[in-house]
């Protein structure tokens, strides 16, 4: 791996960039909280669920956890954008468990939407409320936080379904094939020779077009996956190393150690631990 596959933001994390630099992000990623980007002005290349999306002003991405994702600056130097990530637990001091529940796993999806230019308006207004109490100290600081992060996420799913869904580019299919070979049989000893194989091109020419629709490698993007597999496994249920192990390609659990470390900077074990004490 060139790079971390996952940016973790622990409670909740706001920022704003305007900036001249291009930048291509070193590789795929994802977070373990929920994710919503607004472009405000330039352009950014995203890609997100086999599409490559050109991102203007209005446009919003939403991410749930998990969910991989990549950007990069191509040809263009300039762009400006708000993001602002959380994690669920946050809202449980505004929010029951049902409430949180209706709002996280029933209203929020994860899209790529364009807004009207008064809804965007209206959006950006909401992160830079969000922006300014993070900056703030104090308790009551700390719930208008809770308070403005929930109103910008209730005016998202609002807008977002009232929205259209912004146009995207589509990878070729031959590269589609090979990632959805890759979901469902990430299990699997799985290889280069495999992959090409499997879109049908040479092994050079496949690497190459994959890393160019994706910003990874075929094999940097099978290794992500499996790792959103594990951090899941690691978090919502009780399983051994061992099996986590057998259940996401690794074989063994010193093989998910080794990787895992690379990436986390932790054993897997005491990364569980410490989510669990958090």
């Amino acid at each position: 791996m060139k790079a971390t596959a996952f940016s973790p933001h622990d409670g909740i994390y706001v920022q704003h960039l305007k900036t001249s630099r291009k930048h291509d992000m070193p590789v795929q990623h994802y977070h373990d909280g929920y994710e919503m980007y607004l472009q405000l002005d330039g352009k950014r290349y995203l890609f997100y669920d086999n599409i490559c999306y050109t991102l203007e002003r209005g446009d919003i991405a939403i991410f749930k956890p998990f969910e991989i994702h990549y950007a990069e600056s191509r040809d263009v130097d300039y762009y400006e954008r708000y993001v602002l990530n959380f994690q669920a637990d946050v809202l449980r001091a505004i929010l029951s468990d049902a409430e949180l529940h209706l709002l996280l796993d029933e209203k929020i999806r994860s899209c790529v939407v364009h807004l009207s230019p008064e809804d965007t308006e209206d959006i950006f207004g909401y992160f830079q409320r969000a922006d300014l109490y993070l900056k703030q100290s104090g308790f009551l600081a700390e719930k208008l936080l809770c308070s403005a992060v929930l109103q910008l996420i209730m005016k998202a799913v609002i807008h977002t379904y009232d929205s259209t869904a912004t146009a995207g580019e589509r990878v070729a299919p031959q590269i589609i094939t090979a990632m959805n070979y890759i979901n469902k049989y990430y299990k699997e000893n799985i290889d280069l020779e495999k992959l090409s194989s499997v879109a049908c091109m040479s092994k050079y020419y496949f690497c190459r077009k994959f890393h160019e629709a994706t910003g990874a490698t075929a094999l940097e993007y099978l290794n992500n996956i499996r790792l959103t597999k594990v951090h899941n496994l690691l978090l919502n249920t009780n399983m051994t190393i061992d099996e986590i192990a057998s259940q996401t390609g690794f074989m063994s659990a010193v093989n998910l150690a080794r990787s895992f470390k690379k990436v986390y900077g932790m054993a897997p074990r005491e990364f569980r631990r410490s989510k669990r004490q958090d």
